[in-house]
């Protein structure tokens, strides 16, 4: 009698061609696994979260979780309503930084969800006590130290591996291998280093399945050269502090704030820049905490290097209208990133549009809808929405590219390193899945599929 060959089914249940309500389903002959439960970064209807119903009838036994970014952690207590028996398994470092952002996660859905929209109960476990708890059931292992999943209709074992993804600290891409078959997701991944923690350390052998995250897939490295971009933050900081100006940086609280205060403790030291006053504070000053305990067991450029090891004065929340840094040339780190209505960065913005030689550094990317993207792209003494306002700017802007995602090039060099069998591009927009979709084509051997999935839809893979 022929044995059968293996195949695994699989269903991509958010993140097909856009970025946000990251999830992938596996199924390994009868053993069921997530890969991540992201909530949408702008969506607020039920498409904000995975399409988890669309797997009602698959076994599910487990959760694993790359990273704790919103759009890959967010929908964890929606998902854990329809399917509370789930194992979740992710990193040490993870674990703990989930725990911060769920509770941030509580909040946007209490302010920004229809919860009539929803179906009874679905959203009862977004609250402090179950962030809290979450945070106790998880597993964890370190990077390259492999575990056994067995599904209740599993026959043989999945193999799961975590690698250091490079992405922020604590992220991983995971290799899965069953019954002699190998899937590989990169989660978020950035193969050269920055300024705090190494690049990715990746499997370097064949792949039958590969998850590959596009969100640079339309961007060359030169457009996002780390050198280049730290060079022009100096110039522009130098430029503003010697108006004796302030300058705002929004940051989004995991991983750029972590990594800009590092760039600009680096330039300080190195005398590249004035060593001016920092100010940071909130959920970034948490996350950097526990960031900072794993200084020696989370990989680092520096191994023992604290983010409190930079001097940071705390920004004066019960009256950050009238700071130091409004008489003082200073730094001000500030969540957040996009300037959503509320934060600390959209709040000091109004005050720091009116002031001629004071300057705001964008670090990051800018949904077109967000405050940031408006104020990012505005005209001086030219009247733009920033929020429900319309205002004018006399204040310099400038933005500035940091990404802690790969650029095409060097997610076209993993691809042909593993020559994976089947390539699925998710965690990007239309024009860079298919951008890279297109050049992967001509690197990969004739065998080779490749497969920009829907959502919602079961795909399958058989082993030759």
């Amino acid at each position: 009698m022929q044995s059968q060959k293996p195949m695994i089914h699989f269903n991509v249940l958010g993140g097909a061609e856009q970025i946000g309500a990251n999830s992938t389903f596996l199924n390994f002959g009868g053993t069921g696994i997530i890969v991540d439960a992201g909530l949408h970064p702008k969506n607020r209807s039920v498409h904000a979260f995975p399409s988890i119903h669309s797997i009602e009838d698959e076994p599910t036994d487990a959760l694993l979780i790359t990273h704790a970014h919103t759009d890959h952690i967010g929908a964890l207590p929606y998902i854990l309503k329809e399917q509370p028996y789930l194992r979740l398994i992710t990193t040490a470092l993870t674990r703990d930084i989930t725990s911060v952002m769920l509770q941030n996660t509580n909040k946007l859905i209490r302010e920004q969800i229809d919860i009539s929209q929803f179906k009874q109960d679905a959203l009862s476990l977004y609250t402090k006590e179950t962030a809290e708890y979450i945070s106790t059931v998880f597993e964890t292992y370190s990077y390259k130290e492999p575990f056994e999943i067995i599904g209740r209709r599993g026959l043989m074992p999945v193999k799961c591996t975590f690698f250091d993804a490079g992405h922020i600290p604590g992220s991983s891409g995971i290799l899965c291998e069953w019954n002699g078959l190998s899937v590989f997701h990169t989660g978020d991944v950035q193969f050269k280093k920055q300024t705090l923690i190494p690049g990715a350390s990746f499997p370097k052998h064949h792949i039958d399945v590969l998850f590959c995250e596009s969100t640079n897939g339309a961007k060359e490295s030169e457009e996002l050269s780390f050198a280049t971009s730290k060079a022009e933050l100096a110039k522009f900081i130098n430029a503003i502090s010697n108006q004796n100006g302030s300058i705002l940086i929004p940051s989004f609280a995991l991983g750029k704030t972590q990594e800009i205060l590092c760039i600009i403790f680096e330039m300080q030291q190195k005398g590249l820049i004035p060593t001016l006053p920092i100010f940071s504070g909130g959920m970034g000053k948490k996350i950097s905490a526990i960031v900072d305990r794993y200084c020696y067991t989370s990989p680092r450029i520096k191994p023992g290097f604290e983010i409190a090891d930079i001097p940071q004065i705390d920004i004066p929340y019960d009256d950050i209208e009238k700071g130091p840094y409004f008489s003082t040339p200073s730094i001000v780190i500030a969540s957040s990133g996009m300037m959503n209505p509320g934060t600390i960065s959209y709040k000091l913005a109004h005050s720091w549009m009116q002031k001629r030689n004071y300057g705001i550094a964008f670090i990051g990317w800018q949904d077109p809808d967000a405050p940031g993207y408006a104020l990012s792209h505005s005209e001086p003494n030219q009247k733009f929405m920033f929020g429900p306002h319309a205002v004018k700017r006399q204040c310099a802007i400038k933005n500035f590219r940091f990404s802690a995602h790969a650029c095409k090039e060097d997610l076209l060099g993993f691809i042909e390193q593993v020559q994976p069998k089947l390539l699925v591009l998710l965690h990007g927009d239309q024009e860079a899945c298919e951008s890279l979709a297109a050049s992967a084509s001509n690197i990969m051997h004739d065998g080779m599929k490749i497969l920009l999935p829907m959502q919602g839809k079961k795909y399958s893979f058989e082993k030759e």
